[in-house]
């Protein structure tokens, strides 16, 4: 068992990785932090872009890349690629962050500093919890991770790149499957037997949507049946059935829709299988 490094971390310490797209203009900041000083905080900008389309920075505590990559989960490890600060929080251009939540971050790491990835609690835009959180801190379990959303999570950025941990590129919006980004993520930090903890404090507040939230869009069917086919085999094939069947009894899709979303499915396993046989992914 690794022990606790008797460790403070300070603002200088930590680093925001933000994910955007097809920007020429920093003023999408002003909303993301105006609850704080925009000038305090370390950021990186990753802005998946064209050649027209250039975002510059001409402030100290700002860097901008630009590139012509596409898709989430290129974005994200090239953000972890490029990073420099000891603490790590992952971003997108839609948040907005609470007043001074930095020193919930930080505090964090002050009390679990053995910590790889630390995940926090964020608002939808009518000031409830984005889902039904703990109210005490704990280790992430492979039960836990599943509620856990993107832009709460921040790492220690010498133990990620240690532990070799970067997300899956095959999982993410703009990528082979279009949800499961974080879940993915979390899935490998587990793997590499890093340490994984929720801590229940409130750190931003995100539009009252996400990816996977529209369980009956086929993207998401896709993406879903194709994870769990990496982490469980031929159970996906019956877990499609069963979660088709769970979008029809809620009202989701109609009965006329059962048929195709189960074809859906089906072909989310089957362009994972094509992956595997490439020797382009490994399963679990």
């Amino acid at each position: 068992m690794e022990a606790k490094k008797h460790i403070s971390y300070g603002i200088n310490d930590i680093e925001i990785l933000i994910s955007t797209m097809n920007r020429k203009s920093l003023d999408f900041l002003r909303k993301m932090f105006k609850n704080n000083d925009l000038s305090k905080y370390s950021i990186l900008i990753i802005n998946q872009t064209t050649e027209d389309c250039v975002l510059t920075s001409n402030s100290k505590n700002i860097r901008v890349i630009n590139t012509h990559e596409t898709g989430l989960p290129q974005s994200r490890n090239m953000a972890i690629k490029n990073a420099v600060n000891k603490i790590c929080l992952v971003a997108d251009d839609d948040v907005v962050y609470s007043a001074g939540f930095e020193k919930k971050i930080l505090s964090a790491y002050n009390e679990f500093n053995e910590a790889t990835v630390i995940t926090f609690k964020m608002l939808n835009e009518d000031g409830e919890e984005y889902q039904d959180y703990k109210d005490f801190s704990f280790l992430h379990t492979q039960k836990s991770i599943i509620k856990v959303n993107g832009v709460v999570i921040s790492f220690d950025l010498e133990r990620l790149k240690g532990q070799n941990i970067l997300y899956n590129k095959y999982f993410g919006i703009g990528s082979t499957f279009e949800c499961a980004n974080e879940y993915v993520f979390m899935k490998n930090v587990l793997a590499a037997k890093a340490k994984a903890y929720f801590v229940p404090e409130t750190i931003l507040v995100h539009p009252n949507f996400s990816t996977g939230s529209f369980g009956e869009n086929e993207k998401v069917i896709k993406a879903r049946s194709a994870f769990h086919y990496k982490y469980y085999g031929g159970l996906a094939y019956l877990w499609v059935f069963k979660y088709v069947r769970f979008l029809y009894v809620s009202n989701r899709i109609s009965f006329k829709e059962i048929l195709p979303k189960v074809k859906v499915g089906f072909s989310g396993i089957a362009a994972y299988k094509i992956l595997l046989k490439k020797g382009l992914e490994k399963r679990n």
